[in-house]
């Protein structure tokens, strides 16, 4: 067996959401009286992602930028995408009580879906003898996300970036995840949907990765599906290409 250990990514490569992050904005405000239709929502979410991204050092752990921690970084990520989407200044109060909402629809499995592949890929990976592990940037919620998922038992270790103070792509997220499951960089392949989180942490640390583009099957750089994935892992990135 080529790799006997498999670390994975979860956001985009294990699960996506049933239905546009944007929608689910749209219906949780609807709820206070902001109304805002799902799409021009969900462009103001990715805009609000991509904004707090460059506010924050790459490979640092976004939360620990923001007065009360990751209460404070969703609290001003809602007030912003707001903004963006209605041209609305929400007050604090209002944020806290939408939060509140948003937080308890991204906990549960109404909002997230795993993807049809996935379970199979990790069912015949067991099978192989193929011990599993989680490294995901995530918040400290990730736990309990797997857990009404169902995905929580396939995994020895979930390695979450907010809970170890480090995100991909700084490769110490993949050095501690090495250390738990007791193995040397070559012994493990990482999965995931970024190259630039993914793909330039796992590298920097010494783990071959690979990339499932979902959204690409024509992509000559990735693999469109977790398909391939056990045959990759018994023989090889080059021997399965």
């Amino acid at each position: 067996m080529r790799y006997p250990v498999v670390f994975m990514d979860v956001g985009g490569t294990l699960i996506g959401p049933r239905v546009s992050f944007g929608e689910t904005y749209a219906e949780v405000f609807e709820e206070f009286g902001v109304r805002c239709d799902g799409a021009r929502f969900n462009d103001a979410v990715h805009a609000t992602w991509n904004e707090m991204n460059r506010m924050i050092p790459a490979g640092a752990d976004r939360y620990s930028h923001f007065e009360n921690g990751e209460n404070g970084y969703w609290c001003r990520f809602v007030q912003r995408a707001v903004e963006l989407a209605t041209g609305e200044i929400i007050g604090d109060r209002l944020t806290i009580e939408a939060l509140r909402l948003l937080l308890d629809r991204f906990g549960s499995a109404d909002v997230w879906r795993v993807f049809d592949d996935v379970e199979p890929a990790l069912e015949t990976l067991r099978g192989q003898g193929i011990r599993l592990a989680v490294v995901s940037n995530w918040d400290s919620r990730l736990d309990n996300v797997l857990n009404v998922l169902g995905l929580d038992g396939w995994f020895e270790t979930v390695v979450v970036s907010h809970l170890e103070g480090v995100e991909k792509p700084d490769a110490e997220i993949f050095n501690r995840a090495l250390e738990r499951m007791r193995i040397a960089p070559s012994e493990a392949l990482h999965v995931g949907d970024s190259p630039e989180l993914d793909g330039v942490g796992a590298q920097a640390a010494g783990v071959d990765w690979i990339w499932v583009d979902r959204r690409d099957p024509k992509n000559a750089k990735a693999v469109p599906s977790f398909d391939s994935l056990p045959q990759i892992v018994e023989r090889g990135l080059t021997e399965s290409s």
